[in-house]
């Protein structure tokens, strides 16, 4: 989940990685540092916290053609000046960065490196002495101590006498590039919009070197290997520029336009051509985590509402220890914003070596999930930068109802049409903000699509808010959740669905009833008793979901900001969970 950036040439390249790291930061925020070659030495500078604070301790005159950058998202060891990358080896002749985990860094340490005064707690610090102990060339010792570690890495080295960057990569995102003023390493293809031309997606198990004008490609054995670029200009990253304070809110106000652009690419474009081979499969199974679990328990739904076929829905780090039974007449399917998440992808690796079907749903073209995947499903929110996911979350929503609705074979196209000309991003009341702010103690409830819905609410305002609230369908509440009810307790239900309208008044009326106040966000008037209400706009229930998440984005995000908090950056959290 850290950040790597690295770059070598004929010019500075201080302020290059530095750029980078920048656009890198949402992968973690912890602490940054670079290390680069001064007067034939390898130096290094370090900071606690966001990459602002790093910028403050380099001097404008600094100047290097060989730096390396990581920016961190603490796993082994506490946030601190020491445990912040690069990492030297003890002897000072080699520089690592590190994205991944060495999941036996203690075992290498005892066993291996004894003599060595470690000075942090951090395992990349045992890789790079690791490395250091090696024989052979500085390829030959990369080579040999990543056949040693076990776990995941992505990594940029720099050794003090030779002007070469060397990289390593295994089940954490890598890609290299090169134009006639240098070449350069990043965990994302972004960084290198509007420098390069194109790049080089590294492979599991690849090295590469990197020197003033060339990259060279390596395999495990170090056999020389030759790649096939792709172009950079295919992608889309101009929608990082940002109009807004923070990131969150203007992607939260983006997600008109998401939609509009989904519906372009599957109806008009038709990105998508193979629906017609999906209708083959007797059932589905969604595998994914977080925001994107949410999604996926949506996309169970849609499939059985429209396509009477059985679905279900797991958490990934479950599902990949789990004692899975799997079935040729399923098809499988991943679903990740990043298509880097680590968990999402060793269940992929499982189904797929299985010789079962499986199926990508993401957001990056150019993703470690896609590779592994028999069919991909693009989502199109653009870049997602802050954190908590908000138009990735209603995009991935918006696809998988489009794919339940082209297998079903139903002709919804008009229905979706109007959806995404006049849905509007609308701002709850400033008066419902100050409602909701003044509780600590909130509970969302909802049935069925509702109580997806309610999942995602509540975990929106766990991740940038910091409030122990809880998702729960309506009708669990009696069953046990009620007991914590009283004078100091918000409820907010939500109710799209006419047919359970009734129940959900009845679930409202147990709180009221109990001393709770209620915040209701429903397209119908209230029967009942409400503290405060927010109408929201109508539409087919199917698309009530995408309608009522986003007054609660605005919400999570109102309550953060009034604290004082960055929404964009929450504490403890990054975007790409690229470990386990």
């Amino acid at each position: 989940m850290c950040g790597i950036c690295s770059a070598i040439g004929g010019e500075n390249k201080i302020f290059e990685v530095l750029n980078g790291l920048k656009k890198l930061e949402y992968r973690g925020y912890d602490s940054s540092g670079i290390a680069y070659f001064d007067n034939g030495k390898i130096k290094v500078i370090k900071s606690i916290g966001e990459i602002k604070n790093l910028e403050k301790e380099i001097d404008n005159s600094l100047y290097s053609n060989n730096v390396i950058g990581h920016t961190r998202w603490a796993t082994h060891g506490k946030v601190s000046f020491e445990n912040a990358h690069p990492h030297l080896s003890q002897d000072k002749r080699y520089a690592l960065v590190h994205n991944g985990i060495v999941e036996n860094f203690e075992t290498l340490r005892e066993k291996l490196l004894s003599d060595i005064d470690f000075l942090s707690q951090t395992d990349t610090e045992v890789l790079v002495n690791l490395i250091a102990k090696q024989q052979g060339s500085t390829l030959q010792k990369l080579i040999s101590a990543c056949s040693l570690v076990e776990g995941s890495f992505a990594l940029c080295l720099q050794h003090e006498k030779e002007q070469k960057i060397y990289l390593a990569k295994r089940k954490s995102p890598l890609m290299v590039a090169k134009n006639e003023h240098g070449c350069m390493a990043s965990s994302d293809m972004s960084v290198f919009a509007g420098r390069f031309e194109t790049c080089y997606i590294m492979n599991d198990n690849e090295f590469a070197v990197m020197d003033n004008k060339n990259i060279l490609f390596f395999d495990k054995n170090g056999k020389k290997i030759e790649k096939n670029a792709i172009f950079i200009k295919n992608c889309d990253f101009c929608e990082e520029n940002n109009s807004e304070k923070y990131f969150m809110l203007k992607e939260i106000k983006e997600q008109s336009l998401v939609i509009k652009r989904t519906f372009f690419k599957y109806f008009v474009e038709n990105v998508f051509l193979q629906f017609d081979d999906l209708k083959k499969y007797k059932s589905f199974h969604f595998i994914a985590c977080g925001t994107a679990f949410h999604s996926a328990l949506l996309g169970a739904r849609f499939i059985q509402k429209f396509c009477h076929k059985k679905c279900e829905v797991s958490v990934a780090s479950e599902f990949r220890y789990d004692d899975n039974v799997l079935s040729k007449k399923c098809l499988y399917v991943f679903v990740s914003q990043s298509g880097e998440t680590a968990d999402t992808i060793a269940c992929a690796e499982i189904v797929a070596n299985r010789g079962f079907d499986t199926m990508a749903v993401t957001n990056v073209p150019y993703c470690s999930l896609n590779n592994l995947t028999k069919f991909v499903l693009p989502t199109f929110a653009g870049k997602e930068v802050a954190v908590a996911s908000t138009k990735a979350y209603t995009a991935q929503v918006f696809t998988l109802l489009i794919l339940a609705l082209k297998i079903s074979g139903h002709n919804y196209s008009q229905i979706l049409k109007n959806f995404s000309n006049t849905f509007e991003i609308e701002k709850p009341d400033e008066n419902v903000v100050n409602f909701v702010s003044g509780f600590k103690k909130i509970f969302f409830i909802g049935r069925q699509q509702d109580y997806v819905t309610s999942l995602e609410g509540a975990l929106k305002l766990k991740e940038i808010a910091y409030v122990n609230c809880l998702g729960m369908a309506g009708g669990e509440l009696k069953h046990g959740t009620l007991a914590l009810v009283d004078g100091q307790t918000l409820v907010i239900a939500l109710s799209t669905q006419f047919s359970l309208k009734e129940k959900m008044e009845s679930n409202i009326q147990e709180v009221k009833a109990r001393g709770g106040k209620i915040l209701l966000l429903s397209q119908f008037e209230p029967m009942v008793d409400v503290d405060m209400f927010v109408p929201l706009a109508k539409f087919e229930e199917f698309l009530m979901p995408i309608v009522g998440i986003v007054p609660l984005q605005f919400l999570a995000f109102a309550y953060a900001t009034k604290l004082g908090l960055n929404p964009d950056k929450p504490r403890n959290l990054a975007k790409s969970v690229t470990v386990e």
